[in-house]
């Protein structure tokens, strides 16, 4: 109200006219104080002319208000618009002066916002058009932790409308939960929230509005204003029901094959062995060939089961592991005495370098260790040619205890190293057209060495042989009696 009375056009034509008051009564004070008749007429002239102006003036300073105070107008009535994101109110001002500019610059600003704050927008709704119809389920949620966006996807994965879950604790809308345990899993946002880190979960499990249980992965990512700072995250879930289906699938197909493919082997193996016995009659030096052959390959199958089978139950968390102390030193000897045989026969030096008397205990699965062990050394020995050395070491580093065989062999070239544990790989090189195996071996020796604690490790050069190798951390008092209650723990959680 009070800026409606002491608008421009009032205030300036009355503080003219104070001015104009003042200055007439200081002229009359002046005048007034002169005697002479002659001065008094001289000035008669100039005191009506100053009157006149003085008259004029006022209406002068009115025009002037009135004419800033309409672009003012103008310009505010615009600005307003603009804070309602309305940019179509135009301020269009004819004239030359300085108050035409400005309502000329004003009016170029409102343009350029216009058109920016359209692109803006424009390109607003494409992000949107794209996250709310990819396949994946999004979300996000601002530093409270609340969700400020929820897609198409995520509606449909989590059963909960996008209306409902606006607004609302990420937590109790989209509840994720360990795939093994099933205990909730939280706190990941937060993470996210506070370290600015770039989360991905193991697979897990949705929980949805009808208590279904889907299984996802889990990514989750910071979400950054213009000055770097961390104004909420981003989560995507990827359903992977159909991939999880497809693994079980052939996990059981496995498992089953396998089984039904064991038994039968057993036996071919065990009737080759007992006719080779002349338990049946006499064998010509040609039939215990074929036989010998027949047992080779029989004994190939069974290693090929026996790593699909291991690899079934890894993959599957049932693979049960009995782990007490270990002295790997004397178990290293032991497996290395089954391949002196074969070395020799080969043509090859297989040098044991092994004090088991020097080396603390570790915990280990003897069982799993002796393949670990085998699958090292017997790779060494078929890619080492006829003549080369393998050495089989086991020593003590700080809190581990190190199983290493290194040969003179073929060598792996550095870009093929990094594909070396992955299943049914095999490294090509002269000597492997003619070296069977099923490229599982390596697979599973790293895959037991993780579940024991441990890892494994390859160091070689194309030409000039390799060494593998891999530790288990050294006992420690009360780590068995930790690890049977975690095992304990988890059999009671499945």
């Amino acid at each position: 109200m009070l800026g409606k009375i002491f608008s421009l056009k009032i205030v300036l034509p009355l503080l003219f006219a104070f001015i104009s008051i003042l200055h007439l009564a200081i002229m009359n004070r002046i005048l007034s104080s002169m005697s002479s008749k002659e001065l008094q007429e001289t000035n008669r002239f100039l005191l009506y002319s100053i009157y006149a102006a003085y008259l004029v003036f006022p209406a002068a300073a009115f025009a002037v208000g009135a004419y800033i105070a309409n672009v003012a107008n103008k310009i505010n009535k615009s600005t307003q618009k603009m804070i309602g994101n309305n940019f179509d109110e135009p301020v269009s001002w004819a004239g030359y002066d300085e108050v035409s500019g400005l309502a000329e610059s004003f009016e170029e600003m409102r343009n350029i916002l216009k058109t920016r704050i359209s692109v803006l927008e424009e390109e607003k709704n494409k992000a949107e058009a794209i996250v709310f119809n990819v396949a994946e389920a999004i979300y996000a949620v601002n530093l409270y932790g609340e969700i400020i966006m929820f897609n198409n996807v995520a509606e449909k994965i989590t059963g909960v409308k996008r209306e409902s879950a606006l607004r609302q604790n990420h937590e109790q809308i989209v509840v994720l939960l360990e795939k093994k345990s099933e205990n909730k899993l939280s706190g990941f946002i937060n993470k996210v929230l506070l370290e600015g880190q770039i989360i991905s979960l193991p697979p897990a499990r949705l929980l949805t509005a009808d208590r279904a249980l889907i299984p996802v992965l889990v990514n989750a990512s910071p979400i950054r204003n213009n000055h770097g700072l961390i104004s909420g995250a981003i989560v995507v879930l990827r359903d992977i029901t159909q991939e999880a289906e497809l693994e079980e699938m052939r996990a059981d197909l496995i498992s089953i094959a396998s089984h039904q493919l064991r038994t039968p082997l057993s036996e071919i193996k065990g009737l080759t062995s007992l006719i080779d016995t002349g338990i049946g009659g006499s064998v010509t030096p040609r039939q215990k060939e074929y036989l010998s052959l027949i047992n080779i390959a029989t004994e190939r199958m069974l290693k090929l089961v026996n790593d699909l089978l291991d690899i079934s139950r890894i993959e599957q968390g049932r693979m049960k592991l009995s782990i007490q102390r270990v002295n790997l030193g004397i178990l290293a000897k032991e497996v290395s005495q089954q391949f002196l045989s074969k070395a020799q026969a080969q043509r090859q030096n297989l040098q044991v370098t092994i004090d088991p008397q020097s080396l603390p205990n570790v915990l280990a699965d003897p069982e799993k260790t002796t393949e670990i062990m085998s699958n090292l050394i017997d790779n060494a020995l078929k890619y080492t040619p006829s003549g080369g050395t393998i050495l089989v070491r086991v020593l003590l580093d700080r809190d581990k205890v190190w199983f290493l065989v290194r040969d003179s062999g073929v060598g792996i070239p550095k870009e093929k190293q990094k594909d070396l544990f992955k299943k049914f790989s095999r490294i090509q090189s002269p000597l492997a057209k003619t070296v069977s195996g099923t490229g599982l071996g390596l697979y599973v020796a790293k895959q037991l060495t993780e579940r024991q604690g441990g890892k494994v490790y390859v160091d070689s050069q194309d030409g000039q042989g390799s060494t593998f190798s891999f530790f288990l951390p050294v006992a420690k008092e009360g780590d068995q009696e930790r690890y049977q209650q975690n095992v304990r723990q988890n059999t009671n959680r499945r």
